[in-house]
């Protein structure tokens, strides 16, 4: 799975850019009312367009491509431009549905009785490794995006830590995508690493997905077991290929993998996320549909989560379980300073129009 956070990546996107550029102004550009989602203005929404969308993502100020018109280029206007990946021009929206996301499953996959140990790594005895769904009503949608905002953030917090094996290197090597089932007779322990995925195991037919962040290693937290990405414009992956074309999905079963999770004890998992899935019902358009801050929890011998709180981190100024006047009167004291501290709320160094749009978003909300 390609990696475009990597610099080497960032250089070879910014050359192909360059190119891209250079024939998109020479290009027909009429006729782009009709078809938003043609970036380079050649009458298709192919992968030339996701290059053009993810220079820069995560830049501060940048609005090119803000398709949801929210003031920034954010994790969901990616979402909006992969539904019309494969289409030529003119473009209609691909319409909303409701009533298939039916929530999140964690379930248990096996419990160690004794340490299991390789030439790679070794797992103690009372791991359990977890398989993480979504449920759907229907069979026939696939998983497309999997994601965190600063009001819903994808959350993971596995108190005992996370088994990630030594196989895993790279920084992207959470997914299913990078688990190769070959190796699994040499390094058993392998078999039970943690990863992420959308609709496939290890081994299987998947679709190519691209985590997109506001940090180039923005996945690095879950070598400690707790991950949390609550970056306003969003962080999480999603399917970059033309789904719309594939034969391959969607997986048969109501139940749409997600991950799997081996925690080194029995204190269990927990956790929240956003999801966007995809319909394809014979004869019918393809439709999407979004739900926001699912969790899901096993708790073990302890429990590992309390209630998640629906405030942004940190937006609570005065600790009183409520986001209201007080915490404006404070942003409002500290607006324009230079300083991290807790008025900052998206982390930039500054307190200015974002932190206060962010404790706005979250006004009259009570915190857990």
């Amino acid at each position: 799975m390609a990696n475009l956070s990597s610099p080497h990546s960032a250089h070879i996107v910014k050359n192909v850019l360059s190119f891209m550029l250079v024939v998109a102004s020479v290009s027909d550009m009429t006729g782009q009312d009709d078809c938003p989602y043609d970036l380079n203005g050649d009458g298709f929404t192919g992968a030339n367009e996701l290059l053009f969308f993810m220079s820069d993502y995560g830049v501060a100020g940048n609005t090119d491509y803000d398709f949801n018109d929210n003031g920034f280029r954010d994790f969901e206007d990616a979402l909006m431009l992969s539904r019309h990946l494969g289409t030529q021009c003119p473009q209609t929206e691909v319409q909303a549905t409701t009533g298939i996301i039916s929530g999140l499953l964690i379930e248990p996959v096996d419990t160690l009785q004794q340490d299991l140990f390789d030439s790679s790594d070794t797992i103690p005895a009372g791991a359990i490794t977890y398989r993480l769904y979504a449920v759907v009503t229907n069979p026939e949608v696939t998983v497309v995006g999997v994601w965190g905002t600063a009001e819903f953030p994808l959350t993971l917090n596995a108190p005992d830590g996370l088994f990630l094996s030594s196989l895993q290197t790279s920084d992207f090597s959470y997914f299913a995508s990078n688990i190769t089932p070959a190796f699994f007779p040499f390094f058993p322990t392998y078999d039970r690493a943690s990863w992420w995925t959308l609709n496939h195991a290890p081994g299987d037919d998947f679709q190519f997905y691209q985590p997109l962040g506001s940090t180039a290693n923005f996945m690095d937290d879950m070598d400690d077991g707790s991950i949390l990405f609550d970056a306003d414009m969003g962080d999480g992956w999603f399917v970059y290929d033309d789904i719309n074309a594939s034969t391959e999905l969607p997986t048969a079963s109501n139940l749409k993998l997600l991950g799997q999770f081996t925690t080194l004890g029995q204190s269990g998992i927990c956790g929240q996320l956003n999801l966007e899935i995809r319909t394809y019902f014979d004869g019918e358009p393809t439709q999407f549909e979004q739900a926001f801050g699912l969790t899901f929890s096993t708790p073990g011998a302890d429990s590992p989560c309390e209630s998640l709180s629906p405030c942004p981190e940190g937006a609570d100024l005065d600790n009183d379980g409520l986001i209201g006047t007080s915490e404006v009167l404070l942003m409002l004291a500290a607006f324009g300073d230079v300083t991290t501290g807790p008025e900052d709320l998206n982390g930039d160094g500054l307190v200015n129009v974002g932190d206060l749009l962010l404790l706005l978003g979250s006004f009259g909300m009570v915190c857990d």
